[in-house]
């Protein structure tokens, strides 16, 4: 296990896809993110999603919520959250 935080990044306006792709079905799971949060967690000792609202995801995780930009998506946004919130130097990265 590494021991470096992940952070799955789940907070885009999904603009070129149509609808949220956060919340797509995949394999066998309900939603793209519950696919990926149960495949890292076998890999890193602690994983995180960031996302504007956790409310719309129907599972347990680690939440990390964006900060308030005034309904601007903005991808600085959740890294500015994560590093206030995980207290790390560093984190691996990846998008939903």
């Amino acid at each position: 296990m590494f021991d470096t935080p992940c952070v799955i990044f789940a907070g885009g306006k999904s603009s070129r896809m149509g609808e949220d792709k956060a919340l797509l079905p995949f394999s066998s799971y309900k939603t793209l993110t519950q696919f990926q949060l149960s495949r890292l967690s076998q890999i890193f000792t602690a994983v995180y999603i960031s996302c504007k609202d956790k409310n719309k995801f129907d599972f347990q995780a680690t939440f990390i919520e964006d900060i308030e930009t005034d309904g601007v998506y903005a991808p600085t946004a959740g890294f500015v959250s994560v590093f206030k919130t995980i207290k790390e130097d560093r984190f691996f990265a990846l998008s939903v």
